[in-house]
């Protein structure tokens, strides 16, 4: 027998008035369900409690009813219109009339038919952005506007804040730059430090060829002097200023160790493989010892460059970033300050090809690539927020920052970032395959941007850095990050040999791709030979001198080119 009944209880606290109904349906002899709704009648507006949709009730009819019978036999509910979300589970959205039926009402007169197992107020669903708590948050324009012109990195922070990999990997992001203001309230914990080493003892305590490199290294100086940073600090403060520490202003990261390597940009090519080369080093003594020594650096941030350069006679500096991805760590890089194709005129270092360099450009408020910022379909990769991007400063201060070095480090932070999702195949990859990791991660950034007029055309995703989609296709795709056929093209192994060689080299690679060309450099860059005629896979260098060269090689189909050194006896 069917009944049910209605019990009000009347509670009085702090000044509230609650009103309890309870209500008992019972659906069968032996099953009874019990139903709570509280309703909360204060001095203050009734508005404020209505997180559901006015005018809205959502039910679930037993399985084979149809809702064309239920109106019926509710002829008094003023239903205006059905639309049924759930025809698996038999679930209805129902609109009421306005001025009629309350939702409170409605419910109850749903429940006394007996082919409606569930119903209720249709309740709101709003994004829960994750919004740190430093005062200066609300001037990053870069994170969040209502427009939505930004890189939804509040988005992904539901997600994580960053700090480590599931497998308890410290992550760690390189800026090569021009110091850090290491007196800067808004870093805290965030500095990376070399606990391996004592400050200032004259000894190489942790054997790492570097004499106290506790606070990092400058290559100027040639020791663990980083002070300085009137550009390096707020590059630093995208990646991983402190955040949610009610303080100034939060990075892409609200924990990370941002790694400071001094080589106060204007310099030359000898100082930035010298710079680069710390970061390297320390990431493979990370991998040989499994941790023990080392660091987990994921990316380094160069917001510097030579304009105008020609990677081609840059040998070693571009065929760098391929070694540092093959122990998995990836490189941004600031592109020209200037309305320039950088495909046509140049640049160092992003139109170098490497394929763990990502090259970025600068966007505005706006969402607009800014007019004197570098462009190229084939060099540039994406845009990312940088004029005017509100961060750290030099002098324990805060302020808007400028050009593609405010772009770049946003992109550098979000591989930092990417790293701690908690996706554990991704952290299983950054250990067992550091080359397929970075890879990964690389994708997932640029096939996950924001669609962007500006940049259409003219970079080589054609959009702005979301953050946020980057995040979400990670956790979509976590399990099948494994598959590693997906990332073929990274993992093609080039091999040239005999090396040394006196007359002949052999140049084979993973996949048996076909040669296409073979430019020959000296090692001060000097373009000597072109081998563009190629039968099977053997090259005749008897006419070099004796002496090292770098092999620039490329296959047909592939805008990809490799460098190798070879040694000519």
């Amino acid at each position: 027998m069917k009944g049910f009944f209605v019990s009000h209880f009347l509670i009085n606290k702090n000044a509230e008035l609650f009103l309890l109904t309870f209500i008992e349906k019972r659906i069968t002899m032996k099953k009874t369900i019990l139903f709570f709704t509280f309703l909360f009648l204060t001095g203050k507006s009734f508005a404020q409690e209505a997180n559901f949709v006015p005018n809205e009730v959502l039910v679930q009819l037993e399985k084979g009813v149809d809702m064309t019978r239920i109106i019926g036999e509710l002829s008094d509910v003023p239903i205006i219109d059905v639309k049924q979300v759930s025809k698996l589970l038999n679930i209805w959205q129902v609109r009421l009339s306005s001025s009629s039926i309350s939702e409170d009402n409605a419910i109850l007169r749903f429940y006394q038919n007996k082919d409606i197992l569930v119903a209720q107020k249709n309740h709101k669903v709003k994004t829960r952005a994750t919004v740190p708590d430093d005062v200066f948050f609300g001037q990053q324009w870069q994170y969040f506007q209502f427009n939505d012109r930004d890189i939804d990195v509040d988005e992904a922070w539901d997600v994580t804040t960053g700090g480590t990999t599931l497998n308890g990997n410290i992550i760690v992001t390189a800026v090569l730059d021009d110091g850090h203001d290491t007196n800067h309230e808004d870093f805290e914990d965030n500095i990376w430090i070399n606990e391996a080493e004592i400050s200032n003892n004259g000894v190489d305590d942790d054997q790492n060829g570097y004499v106290d490199d506790y606070l990092g290294w400058s290559t100027v100086t040639n020791d663990d002097d980083i002070f300085g940073g009137g550009h390096g600090t707020p590059v630093a403060g995208i990646i991983g200023a402190k955040g949610n520490n009610g303080i100034g202003v939060s990075g892409v990261n609200w924990d990370v160790k941002v790694m400071i390597i001094k080589n106060d940009f204007n310099t030359n090519e000898a100082k930035v493989i010298e710079a680069y080369s710390y970061a390297l080093d320390a990431r493979i003594l990370y991998n040989q010892t499994n941790g023990a020594e080392g660091a987990f650096i994921v990316s380094t941030n160069a917001s510097w460059g030579t304009d105008f350069g020609n990677p081609d006679n840059a040998p070693l500096w571009c065929s760098l970033y391929d070694t540092l991805g093959q122990n998995g760590i990836l490189s941004c890089g600031a592109t020209i300050n200037g309305d320039y194709d950088v495909d046509v005129v140049g640049d160092l270092p992003t139109a170098c090809t490497s394929e763990y360099l990502i090259s970025v450009t600068n966007t505005d408020i706006n969402d607009v690539k800014v007019t004197q910022a570098g462009y190229g379909q084939e060099s540039i990769d994406l845009g990312a927020p940088g004029a005017g991007a509100f961060t750290t400063a030099f002098n324990n201060s805060y302020q808007g920052f400028g050009g593609t070095s405010g772009a770049t480090p946003h992109v550098t932070g979000t591989i930092a970032l990417l790293y701690s999702a908690p996706c554990q195949q991704l952290a299983d990859l950054a250990d067992s395959n550091p080359e397929i990791a970075a890879a990964i991660v690389r994708d997932l950034i640029l096939d996950n941007v924001d669609p962007n007029l500006s940049l259409d055309g003219i970079t080589s995703t054609g959009g702005r850095l979301n953050v946020h989609n980057a995040m979400q296709s990670l956790m979509n795709n976590c399990d099948s990050l494994l598959n590693i056929n997906e990332f073929k093209k990274e993992t093609n192994t080039i091999n040239v040999y005999p090396n040394p060689s006196n007359d002949f080299v052999n140049i084979s690679n993973t996949y048996n791709n076909t040669l296409e060309s073979i430019h020959i450099y000296t090692l001060d860059g000097r373009l000597v030979k072109i081998v563009d005629t190629i039968k099977g896979n053997t090259i005749n260098i008897n006419d070099l001198s004796n002496g090292a060269y770098i092999f620039k090689i490329k296959f047909k189909g592939s805008v990809t080119s490799y460098n190798k050194m070879i040694i000519k006896k």
